[in-house]
């Protein structure tokens, strides 16, 4: 789970451990918090083994990284969910490049990786959480939209290609994420 120490990447791993699942990886550029640490213990006591890795999404070499200490010490990769995901908002003619490609880096840069990264490996599942607003738009957010419509078409070649590929357009979570 990318951003798996984020507020929707606890509440999926929450939801993922209720429905069987053993063994969690979190990818997460920043340490857990004091609710993550106590949400983390709680999976635990309910019976899953949870691995946390450092690293950036949005850079090749830490995916790498992460994938081979999983492929060398853990059972093998089932499955990605792709959490991650910055917000800047701002009108698009004030917002400059660096602004737009920040939003942009973690979802698609981290999407495309993990794509190529684990195309050759047996998933079960391959999920993006992308937003409405890649569909409906939101006064603000044209980066945020159009990282999450990539994420979108993502989902759709890798089907194509008859791998797992799916892209949720959620639209705000009441006491959690980004909104």
């Amino acid at each position: 789970i990318t951003g798996g120490l984020g507020a929707l990447g606890l509440q999926i791993a929450e939801w993922m451990v209720l429905k069987g699942a053993k063994y969690l990886v979190f990818i997460n550029r920043h340490q857990a918090s004091l609710q993550a640490q106590k949400t983390i213990e709680g999976l635990e006591t309910a019976g899953a083994s949870i691995h946390i890795f450092s690293g950036d999404i949005s850079i090749e070499a830490d995916i790498i990284n992460i994938l081979d200490q999983i492929h060398t010490s853990l059972p093998p990769l089932r499955g990605v969910i792709h959490a991650a995901g910055i917000l800047d908002d701002g009108v698009l003619q004030h917002i400059s490049w660096e602004r737009f490609t920040q939003v942009m880096a973690p979802k698609v840069k981290g999407a495309w990786y993990l794509h190529q990264l684990t195309q050759n490996l047996s998933l079960d599942f391959f999920v993006c959480f992308s937003s409405m607003a890649s569909l409906l738009g939101s006064p603000g957010q044209g980066n945020y939209a159009a990282a999450n419509a990539f994420m979108d078409a993502l989902a759709h070649y890798r089907r194509r290609l008859g791998l797992p590929g799916l892209s949720i357009n959620w639209g705000a979570w009441s006491q959690a994420g980004m909104a």
